[in-house]
């Protein structure tokens, strides 16, 4: 039996689909890959996005502002604009997660404490929207966890890490708080030993699949432009990694997709 998939994090209003992104589509449904969550890192370009949603019946998004997209000057007046926006946003049916946002200060630290006014206004949005939170974090754990458990105490905190490549640490916070863990294809690569050994204690309940295309492609296409359709990879590696059958788990990830995601529905 082929069991549907769902792309929990991809970037398809990204220009590197701009030229083919039915051919994109159909080649993810050719590989049984059915649902895709397209997630917003710009309010200016969010419009973009939510035309895809109503192009597609299968795609669903986000709205949230990435944090290297944080600007340095973001004052008082900005993060109300952007809560204001964030909330209009979620409103509309088809937006069903909140993000990306959370903390990159691998590229920018200079705005750290901008980034983390960002990562708050987003966490207030998912809780008065209940739409989970998608959580983008580098080189920034230990002030990812103190946000976690920060407002796990105020919020009843939804939501998840995507990309997983940080430290065992996160792991367990972000396990602690409720949250769920995303994987890309980086799980694929080699000498990434230490995500894998976290891989093996997140509960099978609490896993979900992405590819973060089109970026990150998976072995055996690291190097090309990443596409839905190569989440396949990604599963096969965890299923192989959790000793656990592919179509079993391809089940209980697109369970765990919509068990989080409640806005989205399977009748799609």
């Amino acid at each position: 039996m082929n069991h549907k998939i769902v792309d929990t994090h991809c970037h398809l209003d990204f220009s590197d689909f701009q030229n083919d992104l039915n051919k994109v589509i159909e080649n993810a449904k050719n590989n049984n890959v059915e649902y895709f969550l397209s997630i917003s890192v710009n309010l200016d370009k969010f419009e973009n996005i939510y035309s895809l949603t109503k192009k597609y019946k299968n795609i669903w998004c986000s709205t949230g502002i990435h944090p290297n997209n944080v600007s340095s000057k973001f004052d008082v007046y900005d993060l109300k604009k952007a809560k204001n926006q964030l909330l209009k946003n979620a409103a509309k049916k088809k937006v069903i997660g909140i993000g990306e946002t959370g903390l990159d200060y691998y590229r920018n630290k200079e705005n750290r404490i901008n980034q983390l006014r960002s990562f708050e206004v987003h966490m207030n949005v998912s809780n008065e929207t209940d739409c989970p939170i998608i959580i983008h974090t580098r080189n920034a754990e230990n002030d990812t966890i103190n946000h976690l458990n920060k407002y796990s105490k105020i919020y009843n905190l939804k939501g998840l890490i995507h990309c997983f490549s940080s430290t065992k640490e996160l792991a367990r916070s972000a396990l602690n708080n409720g949250l769920y863990i995303s994987f890309s294809g980086i799980i694929t690569f080699k000498n990434v030993d230490d995500i894998i050994n976290i891989l093996k204690f997140v509960p099978l309940d609490r896993i979900l699949v992405e590819t973060d295309s089109p970026y990150l492609a998976p072995l055996p296409n690291r190097g090309k432009r990443n596409e839905p359709a190569f989440v396949k990879y990604t599963l096969k590696k965890i299923s192989e990694i959790k000793k656990i059958k592919y179509e079993n788990l391809a089940e209980i990830t697109t369970n765990n997709f919509f068990s989080l995601f409640k806005k989205a529905k399977y009748e799609y």
